[in-house]
């Protein structure tokens, strides 16, 4: 007899970028949106057409789980031309010149198009078909999941395999907790009429209280948790190069998704290829943009040039020598293509998460493909000796925003195999029914983290954050045709089953072993202190949620993935200020460190040599292995004061042991892997 509870070990949870996505007119020669007012409901109505296939929307179908976008902003760009969506009622649309943003409120399937619903209505009242020749809509990154071309969405639930981007293995996690819906209830007593509650009425939705520790195994967490990342790739093989060359052909902004270039290359009709497996650019590969020449010069620490003579114009190999650490970095990152087009020359790109920076026109860009080893230049590690070929080296700071993320966890009572489209779990109230719930928490985003280790055990980081929304699959609820419209991850069953696959998620072979505490070493005022039995690293993002008023006269049904348009939910989530401090405890053995303390030493040098830097912390960590290059993470504070270091007498009469606590201005990460991207 199949289970007939929920269990923990039948449950699922993975997590994807939030990148939002681009829809430009015209961007296949036949993408077209349109609008109809509805201003009864003071709602819009968007719908489609066109489009192509591996892009994001084909047939006028957006590449989205209904309901997926309820909740997310949009805005309008590059409304010009002679159309009338660029008439002088529209030019109020365009958000460069008026900052309007509006919400999605519905999103459906109608006629076998998609169909969002959006609020305020638009400036013209009219309820003709407006339709759009010039422009374009983004949809916003937050609380937007990156979009899976190999979805099917059918009118029938049963017969639909819906699904976003969070293909993402979230780590090595001992527990969590998720952030869970709370309804916030307004209780009211009345004057007159006795004791008992009077008026119940439902206020906020709040998805807070998310959590997780895991055992650290890469440092991808960082990036949430910071929020910017120069990747690095070592090597130059499997890139394409010589007369294949590729490059923007327009500029690209920091927080873009989508990008476009143009290749020369006459193996395959101009297509832009890899040289090193002879064959055209597919969803999957990886985009590098070597942005060589010019400097991003905001990584400020002030002290020697961590990664080389910057300004040679080439992007020098990331090492932790002589304890020097970073003032400059080249605007290099590479990301995953989810969205791929290519005619006449001119290639269209569109991105599993947004970039880091800007990024001028004829940019270079280059390719990866990934390999079950280290073929195409495909980072890979040697579980023998566990050393890196072609690795990727990652720096981790924090500048003026964080990424979010999205959240996906499904639960079954039974563990029927996943064939497909057509399942045995989505057969509502048969013998072997799982009744399957999956639910996708948007707008994820870092509060707080605590990164500890010990002498005895991994090093482990605990990643507090809140959510905006949440996303339910409601295909049971239908009236017909009930299943499962969401087709849920199954991270070990077929979203990462192969060695390819687990290197795109985020697990390549062999890289699942944990940071230990025996491969750590810590580095403090220009020495290695051998005594640490602890330490402790708390960041605070200063994220916090922010509600607006933007109701919805919108009808709820138990069918709503987002119930009452997402309105009562968070809109914001908007950084404040950053605060670390670390606390470390040592067995005394030099009266240094507090001397420092009593005198308010400002620990922090402004060398410019490569000499090396004394006051720096450095808490380095590198798997075990005997190859010349492993997994590393490098943590890096160069800038502090040591508030406490207490010398207490120990009542055993034993070593004395001192707990520093130091506050840290900032704090930087380095580190190397087999993950292309965070």
């Amino acid at each position: 007899m199949p289970s007939t509870v929920y269990r923990g070990d039948l449950a699922e949870i993975s997590f994807g970028h939030e990148s939002g996505v681009y829809l430009k007119h015209d961007y296949t020669g036949s993408f077209r949106f349109h609008a109809l007012a509805k201003y009864s409901e003071n709602t819009s109505t968007l719908y489609f057409a066109g489009g192509a296939a591996n892009t994001p929307c084909a047939s006028g179908v957006l590449k989205y789980p209904q309901g997926m976008l309820v909740g997310s902003q949009l805005i309008f760009s590059d409304l010009s031309g002679t159309n009338n969506l660029s008439n002088s009622t529209f030019d109020e649309l365009n958000n460069a010149s008026t900052g309007r943003t509006f919400t999605i409120v519905g999103h459906t399937l109608t006629s076998s198009v998609t169909r969002l619903v959006i609020s305020p209505a638009l400036v013209n009242q009219s309820d003709a078909a407006l339709t759009s020749t010039a422009g374009s809509i983004t949809v916003l990154p937050f609380k937007t999941p990156t979009f899976d071309t190999s979805m099917v969405i059918a009118a029938n639930a049963n017969a639909s395999a819906e699904r976003v981007l969070t293909d993402q293995f979230l780590g090595i996690v001992n527990t969590i907790a998720l952030p869970e819906t709370k309804i916030d209830l307004k209780r009211m007593h009345v004057v007159g009429l006795g004791r008992d509650v009077a008026v119940q009425v439902p206020g906020r939705f709040i998805n807070q209280g998310g959590s997780f520790e895991a055992n650290l195994h890469n440092s991808r967490w960082f990036y949430y948790a910071l929020g910017e990342e120069v990747s690095h790739y070592v090597t130059t093989s499997g890139l394409q190069s010589g007369g294949e060359a590729s490059r923007l052909n327009v500029d690209v902004s920091k927080h873009a998704s989508y990008l476009t270039f143009t290749a020369t290359d006459g193996t395959y009709a101009q297509t832009p290829y890899i040289a090193s497996i002879d064959t055209p650019v597919v969803i999957g590969d990886y985009v590098v943009i070597n942005d060589s020449g010019t400097l991003y010069d905001d990584v400020v620490t002030d002290v020697s040039n961590y990664m080389g003579t910057v300004a040679t114009g080439v992007f020098p190999t990331i090492t932790v020598d002589n304890d020097n650490i970073i003032t400059q970095a080249k605007k290099q990152e590479i990301r995953r293509i989810v969205g791929y087009s290519y005619a006449s020359n001119v290639g269209q790109i569109w991105l599993d998460s947004p970039l880091n920076f800007n990024h001028d026109n004829a940019t270079s860009i280059k390719f990866i493909r990934l390999d079950n080893a280290a073929a195409n230049g495909s980072p890979n590690l040697d579980v023998t000796t566990g050393g890196l070929t072609n690795p990727v080296q990652h720096l981790y700071y924090s500048k003026s925003s964080l990424p979010s993320f999205s959240l996906e966890v499904s639960v079954r009572r039974n563990d029927n195999t996943e064939t497909g489209v057509s399942t045995t779990e989505v057969v509502d109230g048969g013998a072997s029914d799982a009744k399957q719930l999956t639910r996708v928490f948007r707008g994820c985003k870092v509060k707080d983290f605590v990164l500890t280790a010990d002498s005895d055990a991994a090093l482990r980081m605990t990643t507090n954050f809140d959510a905006a929304l949440c996303y339910t699959d409601t295909g049971r609820l239908e009236t017909s045709n009930k299943g499962d419209r969401y087709d849920a991850h199954r991270l070990f069953e077929d979203t990462s089953e192969t060695l390819i696959k687990r290197k795109t998620s985020g697990i390549a072979k062999g890289t699942q072993k944990p940071f230990m505490f025996y491969n750590g070493i810590i580095r403090m005022a220009g020495v290695q202190l051998g005594q640490v039995v602890s330490f402790t690293l708390n960041g605070k993002t200063g994220v916090e949620q922010h509600y607006v008023i933007g109701g919805t006269t919108h009808t709820d049904s138990e069918t709503d993935q987002v119930p009452f348009a997402g309105s009562r939910n968070a809109s914001l989530a908007i950084e404040g200020k950053t605060e670390y401090d670390l606390e470390m405890e040592i067995i005394v053995d030099d009266p240094l460190l507090y001397h420092n303390m009593r005198r308010a030493v400002h620990n922090f040098d402004d060398v410019t040599s490569d000499t090396a830097d004394i006051d720096l912390i450095r808490l380095s960590f590198t798997k075990q292995g005997t190859g010349s290059v492993r997994e590393s993470i490098d943590i890096l504070i160069d800038d502090y004061f040591i508030t406490e270091a207490p010398l207490p007498i120990p009542e055993d009469k034993g070593p004395m042991k001192a707990v520093l606590k130091i506050m840290p201005k900032n704090i930087k990460v380095v580190s190397q892997d087999t993950i292309l991207h965070a």
